[in-house]
């Protein structure tokens, strides 16, 4: 170009950038289409994680005598999942069976630090403690105690039944190794403790389970009102101590019939014992527990069984004077000494056992 005026070389090059091959404007090129978003195929399994997530709450709470809150922050499909950095290494993964309504396996993954804390506060410690092998058996009694109060509650508000075994624990191996299935991560708050990340991992049958079950009833989740639990609020129904169903007016069931007040919804008066300060443990402190007295023990072959008659001698493995257990749950929690109290026996309780001793009872 000289003097501001364009040649006919110039003029040719700016004309074919802008025309077609065939002399025709080239067309203006379509805007790509938007990415299809792409479907959180655990999204499915939100009430399910919801429930383990407030009973585990309520659980560890009771039993750590502490506030303590599973959240449950963020939930993707397995091979979308990210590893928290704490659970990379040195972590624990404690494996539970489900059945009946879905069948499949639930893995909770934690740290062995958490392990530790945890498994301290259980028996009364400080919970400022190194990991020990023996902290294995207490993480797994309070990860059974978990999903043993689920059973009802996802019965209730998903009207699903489930059945799940007892944790076994291994170790964890820190990489992604979850194909399908759903994995939850959850944040836990202990009082007074900082905040640490486990996971909740269900494996794809479970979650295909679910999926399929949840296509057949409403889901209700973990939200549930006393309504749609065929419950009324009403305050007559309520200072009455009986509730209504939800089958038709006034306040009994779909025949007119007083339903009692479950204890979850029962008025809270802090039981005959008063409030301990714990809402969690005020809900169980009214709740009977057999007591057993056991003199001793001992193992006969069948043939000396068949044997046994009026007046034949059982001889037991433990020395007269010696204290007899007494047990709780199946569980050993104290010795003793029996008396007689008003032509009645009893027992004088002479010590309780030791948190060492209730970690050894728990194998």
């Amino acid at each position: 170009m000289s003097g501001g005026i364009l040649s006919q070389d110039e003029i040719d090059l700016l004309t074919k950038n802008l025309l077609g091959s065939g002399g025709a404007p080239a067309a203006a090129e379509a805007p790509a289409a938007a990415p299809a978003p792409v479907e959180n195929t655990a999204e499915a399994a939100r009430p399910f994680f919801k429930i383990i997530c407030e009973q585990a709450s309520s659980v560890v709470t009771a039993v750590l005598s502490r506030a303590v809150d599973f959240q449950l922050q963020w939930l993707v499909a397995g091979e979308n999942s990210v590893i928290p950095d704490e659970l990379t290494s040195h972590s624990l993964c404690v494996d539970v069976s489900v059945k009946k309504d879905f069948v499949g396996n639930m893995s909770f993954v934690i740290s062995k630090q958490e392990v530790a804390t945890l498994s301290d506060l259980m028996l009364m410690g400080s919970g400022h403690t190194d990991y020990t092998e023996e902290h294995r058996d207490a993480i797994c009694e309070i990860i059974n105690q978990i999903t043993g109060s689920c059973i009802t509650t996802i019965d209730s508000q998903m009207r699903l039944a489930t059945d799940f075994g007892q944790g076994t624990v291994r170790d964890f191996s820190g990489k992604n190794d979850f194909k399908g299935g759903a994995v939850a991560t959850i944040l836990i708050k202990i009082e007074e403790f900082p905040d640490q990340k486990i996971l909740i991992v269900i494996d794809d049958s479970l979650l295909s389970g679910i999926k399929a079950k949840m296509s057949k009833v409403s889901s209700i989740g973990s939200d549930t009102s006393l309504a749609s639990l065929g419950l009324s609020s009403s305050p007559s129904a309520s200072s009455g101590g009986i509730i209504g169903g939800g089958g038709g007016g006034g306040g009994g069931g779909g025949d007119g019939t007083p339903v009692a007040m479950p204890p979850a919804f029962a008025p809270q008066q802090g039981g005959v014992f008063g409030s301990t300060g714990n809402k969690a443990l005020d809900l169980l402190m009214d709740i009977e527990m057999p007591i057993v007295i056991e003199l001793g023990r001992s193992q006969m072959s069948l043939k000396r069984i068949l044997e046994l008659g009026p007046g034949a001698i059982v001889e037991m493995d433990r020395l007269a004077g010696e204290p007899v257990d007494i047990l709780i749950n199946g569980k050993v929690v104290a010795r003793g000494e029996v008396v007689v109290v008003d032509e009645n026996f009893g027992v004088r309780i002479i010590s309780l056992v030791s948190p060492e001793e209730r970690l050894k009872l728990l194998r």
